[in-house]
């Protein structure tokens, strides 16, 4: 046992620090999205489908508000400043959470002015409303110390506190909602959970605050703004891009459609943990190679995660029969055909990132907002054209060629500013034209059983020769 630890330590310590930090945001991811599937049984079964429903409605609007109130911009400008104010970056960052915390004062003062109109919209309590308001005041400290830890690839704190959070939030919420009233367990569950992310969020803007000695720059106000402006229309659009398919069906179709296509969609949530995490690392560095002029570098890395991601497209499409058997019943099983789209549909979401990575560093967030704004409309068009023709199984293919023309429009941006040397974009193409076509003929032979298998032995065999080359890509 102890020669198989100090093995595995060896390893460990080989890998690139990249390396170290994307597993490790992977392992936090899954232990995260882990106690999240448990959760939900768990609360089913303890509170009314309707106490249940008011939590939905309260996720819902949070990811949409948050985006509004505090311009997310520890997604966006955030990195940049790191390169640009790597020298002042305490003071760049009390200043943009100062920002931040004036766009929510704003939206604060908008709500109360107007919640007798707002409230029938929101369609949740004003506690509730206030809990949010509080979570967006304190929460982006959060984002911006994670964001700093993986710039400088200190992965341990980033993982230690994913994983105490996440136990501290689901055990609260437990024992509060046990302990509540009937008619208050979904106010006493968002407000259990919340106080956890709330509590982790004032510390570190106590932290924050007291780094930067409390000497706002007006002047990274304006280099804020500038940049993260016009990525709001951006991420307001891909929320639409990835939740619309859902809500069509639901208007087009029925209810019943909607929960065989979520549950197939599943497979795609599991997908972009690995990608969310990969590139919370990627994004760090592909920011300090560009600035160092390291193209090749770029390039190499960019086949590798390329690669990686056509890999786990291919296995979830050749498992996807497996896959819906143990998420869901027979009921179900219409959902393996949605699979192969929606699992394509993340490898695309890989291709344009890199691309799109690019453009956030070069500053060119207003041809990010055109193209991703263009292609939520256009998905929404698509899926009202094809969904009621076609069925659920056509939003899957819709939203896969809505992001196969993501990655090709900020790959003609990223050309037309003079940098598509820096990714091999022969390579790129000619992998994802294999990804789509494989995709589609495993979807075709689904009812072959003796076939997929063949594929999935031929696949497992190559993966076995070419172990040690796999082992050496992961440890870069």
């Amino acid at each position: 046992m102890m020669n198989y630890l100090v093995k595995y330590k060896k390893k460990w310590n080989a890998m690139s620090p990249v390396a170290k930090s994307s597993m490790a945001m992977i392992f936090a991811k899954f232990f995260q999205k882990g106690l999240s599937m448990i959760s939900g049984p768990v609360f089913t079964r303890i509170m009314s489908s309707s106490e249940y429903g008011i939590i939905s409605t309260f996720t819902s609007w949070q990811s949409v508000l948050y985006i509004i109130a505090t311009l997310n911009m520890a997604s966006g400008v955030f990195n940049n400043g790191m390169i640009d104010f790597k020298k002042d970056r305490e003071s760049f960052t009390y200043s943009i959470m100062c920002l931040a915390n004036l766009c929510t004062f704003l939206c604060m003062g908008v709500y109360f002015l107007f919640y007798r109109w707002l409230n029938p919209l929101f369609d949740m309590p004003v506690s509730l409303m206030a809990v949010m308001l509080l979570y967006f005041i304190f929460t982006p400290a959060y984002n911006y110390w994670m964001g700093k830890q993986r710039f400088e690839y200190r992965y341990k704190g980033i993982t230690a506190v994913t994983i105490v959070t996440s136990l501290l939030s689901f055990v609260l919420s437990v024992v509060c909602v046990l302990m509540a009233s009937d008619q208050y367990k979904a106010v006493t569950k968002v407000m259990a959970a919340e106080s956890v992310s709330i509590g982790i969020g004032v510390f570190f803007f106590i932290s924050i605050i007291i780094k930067a000695k409390g000497k706002i720059k007006f002047a990274y106000w304006k280099y804020a703004l500038e940049f993260n402006l016009p990525l709001i229309p951006h991420y307001l659009s891909m929320y639409v891009l990835s939740s619309s398919d859902r809500i069509m069906i639901s208007k087009l179709i029925n209810t019943s459609a909607t929960a065989v296509y979520n549950v197939a969609y599943t497979v795609a949530g599991i997908m972009l943990i690995f990608w969310n995490a990969v590139d919370a690392s990627y994004a760090p560095w592909i920011y300090q190679q560009m600035e160092r002029e390291n193209y090749q570098s770029i390039k190499v890395r960019g086949n590798q995660v390329l690669l990686f991601f056509s890999g786990l497209t291919i296995l979830c499409t050749l498992f996807a029969p497996e896959i819906i058997c143990i998420l869901a019943p027979e009921s179900y099983h219409s959902g393996i055909y949605v699979i192969p789209s929606v699992a394509a549909g993340v490898f695309f979401t890989a291709c344009y990132s890199l691309y799109m990575r690019l453009e956030l560093y070069l500053k060119k967030t207003k041809t990010v907002m055109a193209a991703t704004c263009s292609v939520a409309v256009l998905n929404l068009v698509l899926n009202y054209i094809f969904i009621p023709e076609f069925g659920f199984v056509a939003a899957g293919y819709t939203t896969l060629v809505c992001y196969g023309l993501l990655a090709f429009f900020h790959y003609c941006c990223v050309r037309h500013l003079g940098f598509s040397h820096v990714y091999d974009n022969k390579r790129i193409l000619g992998l994802s034209c294999f990804v789509v076509l494989i995709t589609v003929i495993i979807s075709e032979i689904y009812s072959y059983m003796m076939i997929r298998y063949s594929l999935i032995a031929v696949l497992g065999l190559i993966m076995v020769i070419k172990r040690k080359e796999i082992v050496k890509m992961l440890k870069k």
